[in-house]
């Protein structure tokens, strides 16, 4: 049997890069980011294209991930986890604030925290699972970790602007790119 993760990192960035197109002409205020990441003894690599009008609206058209999770046993489930782990992901990036007030934390169930909307998903999601015999791995949780600095690395390539804190649509900042990421 194969251990996961025979296949050097490169490939999988280079597989999540070709899906993506990577090094196609965009439009303006349009960009890619990419990161990789290994957890659960499964690897993910992860290319988020954001858009970002003039007023700074943010919008992502489209998201791709490539997993090497072991021995998949039911794919179409594996992709659906790494979807969701991934909006988790992007989630969190953009509005997972936790604040406390005298002590206590404020959000303390989902109807004081803001998550990602429908309207506000990826238009596009693609998912290539790697063929493997080696033992199974995690396939939700993996889709996690890489979505924040793949959007933050888009954010950068669409704007020109560092993506300095998390989430980027905190309370105290406005739903707006262009002038407040990083503050």
């Amino acid at each position: 049997m194969k251990q996961i993760g025979l296949l050097p990192l490169e490939t999988y960035v280079r597989t999540a890069a070709e899906m993506a197109q990577w090094g196609r002409e965009l439009p303006k205020g349009h960009g890619l980011g990419i990161a990789v990441h290994r957890s659960f003894v499964t690897y993910v690599a992860t290319v988020v294209e954001v858009a970002v009008d003039g007023e700074g609206r943010l919008t992502i058209p489209g998201v791709w991930s490539v997993m090497d999770a072991g021995t998949v046993v039911n794919p179409r489930h594996a992709e659906a986890q790494l979807e969701g782990g991934t909006l988790f992901g992007l989630s969190n990036a953009l509005f997972g604030e936790i604040t406390a007030k005298r002590g206590e934390v404020v959000q303390a169930n989902f109807p004081a925290w803001r998550v990602m909307r429908m309207n506000e998903s990826p238009r596009k999601m693609e998912v290539r699972i790697v063929e493997s015999d080696a033992p199974p791995g995690g396939v939700g949780e993996p889709g996690t970790p890489p979505a924040a600095p793949a959007l933050a690395n888009a954010i950068f390539a669409a704007t020109g602007t560092r993506v300095r804190r998390l989430p980027i649509f905190a309370a105290d900042r406005s739903d707006r790119i262009a002038k407040e990421v990083g503050r």
